[in-house]
């Protein structure tokens, strides 16, 4: 196992009241792996739903400090000041790391308690909504160096937000609005917690699968690391699920 040291534009937010009320929540399949190298299915609710993650840039500056340096690359692990490869699924270091700005409203801080009082019905509700969760955002002392994604679980049916993009599959605990812990990205691009193989060589086949955004572009491939990964002894245990990844739809620069 490889062990290690551990001014974008946005629309105008509206009244920080903005919320919406939580939808009907389909049960899709997710996976229990406790055991290695078994894999038990299980029917779960998985709340579609936006999550605020920091920018892999900026994450990923943060973080290259502590690696250590090597002869040569190991999958998308930092390796150079800049990253090799882009990592843009759930495991970002969400908004629940953020830190809050120091001059609040009472309202404002009535926002930020009520998240802290209950986790899962403030996702569910005032995360719901693009909107409110700019809101959020703008009470962070660092908000512009988080952006959105929105997540569902793969089977869900729930409606995709207009101008949103799938971007690829990634294999994540169960998300919230603050991201989820990701077994592409500990293990092949940020590692924090188990890490990889200290050749790097075990996963270079999946590796080679995920796109330019650092994901799977296609179900199967998705599932079949996951099998893999936890056929290791050394690997993290905990219910998985192959989320589906959207992210708002970037025109293309009229400049060359």
């Amino acid at each position: 196992m490889f062990w290690f040291k551990k001014k974008e534009n946005r629309k105008k937010p509206e009244p920080l009241e903005t919320a919406v009320e939580p939808p009907y929540i389909k049960e899709t399949v997710c996976y229990e792996c406790y055991e290695t190298g078994k894999i038990v299915e299980k029917m779960q609710r998985v709340p579609a739903g936006f999550a605020a993650v920091k920018k892999y840039q900026i994450l990923y500056a943060e973080e290259f400090p502590r690696f250590p340096k090597r002869a040569s690359p190991i999958y998308a692990l930092p390796f150079g000041e800049k990253p090799s490869k882009i990592y843009n699924g759930t495991d970002r270091k969400g908004i629940f790391l953020g830190k809050f700005k120091a001059i609040l409203s009472e309202e404002e801080k009535r926002i930020i308690k009520n998240m802290y009082d209950d986790v899962e019905t403030y996702c569910n509700t005032r995360m719901a909504s693009e909107d409110a969760s700019l809101q959020h955002l703008s009470l962070l002392k660092d908000g512009d160096d988080y952006e959105l994604i929105w997540v569902r679980n793969s089977g869900d049916d729930a409606i995709i937000p207009e101008g949103y993009d799938f971007i690829g599959y990634d294999v994540s605990y169960p998300h919230d609005c603050s991201g989820s812990y990701s077994i592409v990205n500990d293990c092949m691009f940020i590692c924090r917690w188990h890490g990889c193989d200290k050749e790097g060589t075990l996963f270079a086949d999946d590796f080679s699968k995920l796109n330019d955004n650092g994901l799977f572009d296609d179900w199967q491939a998705a599932y079949d690391y996951m099998v893999k990964y936890v056929s290791e002894t050394w690997t993290e245990r905990g219910d998985y699920c192959i989320l589906e990844i959207y992210k708002r739809h970037e025109p293309a620069s009229d400049q060359l």
